[in-house]
């Protein structure tokens, strides 16, 4: 009996495993888009993380898709500190919102 639970929880890891390994993967490419994003704008992407926020499945033509929502903080200065959220379809980011902020240059 307790070797079939070890074999029935081995196979439930050997199963989720491949989908953590496409959160990570999101999770890098968010990152990498809002470094780029970020330098563009001449901000800094503060502590170089994101977080998952949210997490929901839509159907794209009619297709089912992972929708993620990832928050993170920025700063034009260093100084201060600003929410930002970005979200991805799949692997395809399709939004990123910035919090009203000061521009140093203005």
């Amino acid at each position: 009996m307790e070797l079939l639970i070890i074999a029935v929880l081995a196979g439930l890891a050997l199963l989720g495993w491949p989908a953590i390994q496409r959160q990570q993967a999101a999770r890098v490419l968010a990152l990498r888009y809002l470094r780029k994003q970020c330098q563009q704008e001449n901000l800094q992407l503060l502590d170089d993380t994101v977080s998952l926020a949210r997490m929901r499945l839509k159907f794209i033509k009619g297709r089912p898709v992972l929708v993620r929502g990832y928050e993170f903080e920025f700063s034009v200065d260093g100084g201060d500190r600003y929410p930002g959220s970005l979200v991805l379809e799949g692997y395809r980011p399709v939004s990123v919102v910035l919090a009203v902020h000061s521009d140093p240059q203005a």
